[in-house]
Formats: structure tokens, C-alpha cells, sequence
């Protein structure tokens, strides 16, 4: 009965670890979908069929607002999709709750190509500013949940370090809490997009907070 008991036992690891993995290529999927529509999105130049070359490069200029805010999607992505990996690459099993969270981050992925163009789009830069913004809110925060759920229920494999530290979480944390910031600002001028620039600084400087003194 004990060898019956274990062989039962790896089998039910064995299933909740292939479950585990059908998320990650779920998950995969999804975002190299919300790339694809990313750059998809984009427009080409409008140039009559006697344009010259220079005509070409004038009208790229004309759109290179939107190009810029598919470079700045394009990065933010890709950020997050190293972050997933890097959080599911220990994860053995799963639950309800999990699935759900990781649902809701990738609603918000497969959101961003509209924000990129609502972004990229004139008039009303507030609400368009915002729009983009309180997406990456939700996405770092559905982030930030899944980690704390995954270290809080043991979802990882035996013996394995957790993804993401207390550290990595504040820095995560910090990264959101500047997008919250860039909000009210850019009722008032174009500039709040320092805020994202700068929240790469924030997330570090939190993250040397939150770490052990090695002395």
C-alpha cells in the first residue's frame, strides 16, 4: 500500500506540474499575441505613389510620436514578461486563486496596444496618459500579488529559493507608486512621462532599502 501511496503522489505532482506548465505557454502565447498587435498597430507613411524618399521620411516624423510609444510598449512588455518568467519558473502547482490573478495580468497585457495607440492619438492627453497608466498599475499589482500568493501558499517546487525577494517586491511596488504619480501630472503638462523614466531609479533605490545590510 506505501508504494501504491507514492506512486499515487508523483502521479498527482506530475499532473499539477504539467498544469503549471499548460499556464506558462498560455501566458507565453498571450504576450507574444499583445506584441504582435503591438507593432500591427502601427501605421505606414502616407505617401502618394510619386513620393519622393525625403516625403517618406517627413511622414515617419509626422507619426513618430506613435513609434516612440510602441518603442516605450514594446520595453514595458517585454518587462513584464521577464518578470512572469522569472516568478512561474519554480511554480510545481497550482490553485484557483493563482489562475485567476494571472488572468487578470494578462487582460491587462492584451490591453496595452490599445493604450499605445490611444496614447499616441491627439487631444485630451491627460485621459489618454491615464488610461496607459493605471493598465501598468494593475499589471504590476496583479504581479505583486501573484508573487506574495505564490511564496504564501508553497506553490513552488521543494527546496527551491522564492522568485522575487521582499526587496524585489518593494521595488515593484515603487515602479507603481511613480505611475500613480505620473497620473495628476499630466492634467498639467507633457513632462509626466519623467515619472516613468524616473521610476527605474525609484525601484532601485527602494530595492537597496529593502536589502539586507551586509555588514
Amino acid at each position: 500500500m506505501t508504494d501504491e501511496a507514492e506512486v499515487s503522489a508523483d502521479i498527482a505532482a506530475e499532473v499539477e506540474f504539467m498544469s503549471a506548465e499548460r499556464l506558462i505557454f498560455f501566458s507565453d502565447a498571450v504576450v507574444a499575441i499583445a506584441i504582435t498587435l503591438l507593432a500591427l498597430g502601427l501605421s505606414l507613411p502616407h505617401v502618394s505613389a510619386n513620393g519622393s524618399s525625403r516625403q517618406v521620411f517627413e511622414a515617419m516624423w509626422h507619426d513618430h510620436a506613435e513609434y516612440f510609444a510602441f518603442l516605450i510598449s514594446f520595453v514595458v512588455i517585454a518587462n513584464h514578461w521577464r518578470s512572469h518568467h522569472r516568478l512561474f519558473r519554480h511554480v510545481a502547482r497550482l490553485d484557483s486563486r493563482i489562475v485567476t490573478i494571472n488572468l487578470v495580468w494578462l487582460l491587462m497585457v492584451v490591453l496595452m496596444p490599445f493604450a499605445t495607440r490611444l496614447l499616441s492619438a491627439n487631444g485630451g492627453f491627460g485621459a489618454r496618459f491615464t488610461v496607459y497608466a493605471v493598465i501598468q498599475i494593475a499589471t504590476l499589482l496583479a504581479f505583486a500579488l501573484m508573487s506574495r500568493h505564490i511564496k504564501a501558499n508553497r506553490l513552488l517546487r521543494p527546496g527551491s529559493p522564492p522568485a522575487f525577494s521582499r526587496a524585489d517586491d518593494a521595488a515593484l511596488l515603487a515602479v507603481a507608486g511613480m505611475f500613480a504619480l505620473s497620473i495628476p501630472v499630466s492634467f498639467v503638462t507633457e513632462w509626466a512621462f519623467a515619472f516613468w523614466i524616473a521610476s527605474s531609479f525609484a525601484a532601485r533605490t527602494a530595492r537597496r532599502r529593502m536589502s539586507p545590510d551586509p555588514r
